[in-house]
């Protein structure tokens, strides 16, 4: 079950709204809208990185494969990696 905290940066980050996440997105959302939601509360300082930072993320998220996240990927990773639950 993805964390409240989980699913609005999920939500921010879907810049197209389409309910999935490419790498494109998450790291141009990170980049752009990072220093924003780390202030309000919703990603801490240190889970905003650069590109390669983006990607690996992205990568560890990304379990069958497909290229793009789900909620339901995404949250199984910055749950435990940010320490949400």
């Amino acid at each position: 079950m993805p964390s409240d905290k989980a699913r609005r940066l999920f939500e921010a980050l879907d810049l197209d709204q389409n309910g999935t996440l490419t790498r494109a997105e998450v790291i141009n959302a990170l980049r752009t809208k990072g220093p924003s939601l780390a202030a309000s509360g919703d990603l801490p300082f240190w889970g905003v990185g650069d590109t390669d930072a983006s990607s690996a993320l992205f990568d560890a998220a990304d379990q069958n494969g497909d290229a793009v996240l789900t909620l339901e990927e995404f949250a199984a990773v910055v749950d435990r990696r940010f320490g949400w639950h």
